[in-house]
């Protein structure tokens, strides 16, 4: 069944090519038309929050990295890092113990254009996350706001050039016996 073009995505994307990744180890964003060429403008920088969780919740920190610019500022909560490599090094230290899990899912998604290479992002973050770290026996679930900037490049690749994250709540959701046994990653 062929997708009809929204008039929400990027210009000439169909739906599921401006919603659904690609599922390729490539981690970089771009909304193509048809013929495979780079369309979009700002509302293609929303994807780059879908990336960005998909390589999180994957294990890959190199993925996670190249979605910043060289640049970039990340903020995912008081401490601050710059630039790629700095991302990438915390997400090999974050994601160091196999067991550790996370989903993230996204709400209230706003995009506000700047130009045609820049966009204001905001939205809800809820992640779930079993942290050996933090417990063995409980599931953490963290609601916060994220606030970022994205820049497109001459390529028509959106990145973070910011993404700056602020907590509102947290809370320990009890595993059941069944399920603590079961964490960590699949073989």
């Amino acid at each position: 069944m062929k997708s009809e073009t929204s008039p929400r995505c990027a210009e000439g994307a169909t739906q599921e090519e401006a919603i659904m990744p690609n599922n390729t180890p490539d981690t970089t964003i771009v909304v193509t038309d048809a013929a495979g060429e780079p369309v979009g403008g700002p509302a293609a920088a929303a994807l780059v929050l879908f990336r960005f969780s998909d390589a999180v919740d994957q294990r890959r920190p190199e993925a996670v990295a190249e979605l910043f610019t060289e640049a970039a500022l990340f903020r995912p909560g008081k401490a601050e890092h710059r630039g790629r490599a700095a991302i990438e090094a915390f997400y090999r230290g974050r994601l160091s113990d196999p067991r550790r899990t996370t989903r993230h899912l996204w709400a209230n998604v706003e995009v506000r254009p700047v130009s045609d290479t820049e966009a204001r992002i905001k939205a809800v973050l809820t992640n779930y996350a079993f942290e050996p770290e933090v417990s063995e026996t409980d599931l953490q679930m963290r609601v916060g706001n994220v606030e970022g900037r994205c820049v497109a490049g001459p390529d028509g690749r959106w990145r973070f050039a910011e993404h700056l994250y602020e907590r509102i709540f947290a809370v320990s959701l009890p595993l059941g016996a069944a399920a603590a046994s079961t964490q960590g990653p699949k073989p």
